[in-house]
Formats: C-alpha cells, sequence, structure tokens
C-alpha cells in the first residue's frame, strides 16, 4: 500500500516535472520569439531612419538599397528581407515620414497655447517659428525628395496620394489639439494654410540668398496676418 501509493506520487511527480519543463520550453519560446519580434522591428526602424539620412544627404535619384544598408549598418541579406525591392523601401519610407511628421510637429508646438492663459501675440509668433523650424527637419527635407520624385513615378505618387490625403486630415486635427484657442476661430483652414505655404516655401527655397534674414521678416508678416485673422474672427481686440 505505501510501495503503490509511493509510486503513485512519483508517477504524479514525474508528469508535473514534464509539464513544468514544457511549460518553461513554451515560456522560453515565447520570450525568444518576442526578442526576434523585437529585433525585427529595430533592424526595419534603422533602415527607415537610415533611408531618410541618404535622402537628406545624397537625394532621391541617388540613394540605392545598397547604400541605405550601410547607412543603416545591416547586411544586404537583413535589408532584402524586410524590403526585397527599392521600390518596396521607399514606399515604406512615405508612411513612416507620415507619423514622423506628425510627431515632430506635435513635439514642436505643444504647450504653446495655452487653454488657460489668454492668447498673446509671443505665443503666435512662437508658433510661426517653430513652423520654420519644422519645415527645415531632416524629415521635411526627405518628404520633399519623395514629393519631387512622385510627380514621374506612378508607384511613388500612388503611395504619396494616399498617405497626403490622410496626412492633411490628421495634420489639422492636430493644429486643433495643440492650439486650443483656435479652435472657435472661422478662419482657422484660412490661417493653417498660410502657415503651411508660406513656409514650406521657404523651406524648399534652400539656395535662396540672406534666407534666414529673410525669413525672420516673412515670419514676423505671417504673425500679423494670423494675429488679424484671430481678433476678427473672436472680437478679442488687440493681442
Amino acid at each position: 500500500m505505501t510501495a503503490r501509493k509511493a509510486g503513485g506520487t512519483s508517477g504524479r511527480s514525474a508528469i508535473g516535472r514534464r509539464a513544468g519543463a514544457k511549460s518553461r520550453r513554451s515560456a522560453a519560446g515565447r520570450v525568444g520569439d518576442g526578442w526576434q519580434a523585437e529585433k525585427s522591428a529595430l533592424t526595419r526602424q534603422a533602415i527607415l531612419e537610415a533611408a531618410v539620412r541618404c535622402f537628406v544627404e545624397h537625394g532621391y535619384a541617388n540613394t540605392t538599397t545598397a547604400m541605405i544598408a550601410d547607412e543603416a549598418s545591416v547586411s544586404r541579406g537583413a535589408m532584402m528581407h524586410h524590403f526585397p525591392s527599392r521600390s518596396a523601401v521607399m514606399n515604406a519610407v512615405v508612411g513612416y515620414l507620415h507619423v514622423r511628421r506628425l510627431n515632430e510637429y506635435r513635439a514642436l508646438m505643444t504647450d504653446i497655447d495655452s487653454p488657460d492663459q489668454t492668447l498673446t501675440r509671443a505665443a503666435i509668433r512662437l508658433s510661426v517659428e517653430n513652423a520654420w523650424k519644422y519645415v527645415n527637419l531632416p524629415s521635411f527635407i526627405a518628404y520633399q525628395e519623395l514629393l519631387g520624385a512622385a510627380r514621374t513615378d506612378p508607384e511613388l505618387a500612388e503611395a504619396v496620394g494616399e498617405v497626403e490625403r490622410d496626412f492633411e486630415r490628421e495634420f489639422l486635427k492636430t493644429v486643433r489639439s495643440v492650439f486650443p484657442h483656435w479652435k472657435q476661430v472661422k478662419s482657422l483652414q484660412a490661417a493653417h494654410d498660410l502657415v503651411q505655404f508660406v513656409m514650406q516655401g521657404m523651406g524648399v527655397a534652400h539656395r535662396s540668398s540672406n534666407r534666414e534674414q529673410r525669413a525672420k521678416r516673412m515670419i514676423e508678416t505671417v504673425t500679423d496676418h494670423l494675429e488679424r485673422i484671430y481678433v476678427a474672427d473672436t472680437g478679442d481686440g488687440e493681442l
């Protein structure tokens, strides 16, 4: 009786040990899979960031997948695993820049316009100054390279077109969220277009003489117009 009991206990222990070992192997497998997924995501991120740097330094037309792989410090095999063709990586960069540009804009504009404080001309001017900084970021320069290439590349044009439509919607949502005082402004779209078109125009005019000095004058001019738009639409009087 005692022996059978001991045997039974021993059997159950053996089963328990096997189950425990299997559970540990399964957990280790999940940890391994998680690490591989994270490593893969990091590699992909490194490739996309490297592509942006290559666009800025060498231009879209001169950027090759081999160049991007070297810049990202990954093997050609790893590059081909994530992006089997040049068009694949270029299309992926379009989506990557979509998210990056929105995040960078939000980071630059957050905390300028506080709903608990009266809007001032200084706050408006700071937003315009930061809009100028925004169009001088590597992400903006890289995206301009893609836009230029999309004019004659149908496949890239399709990818850019889809992202552009979504970006415009998300960008205006971001503007409303970071500039609470402007939610009540009827001419918000016009004010937004004024800043964007002027800043983007100055941003691509990178070979203009006295660029920074001229930019300062335009920042002041745009601030004047925004102040007038805000006062006219809200009746708050002079800022």
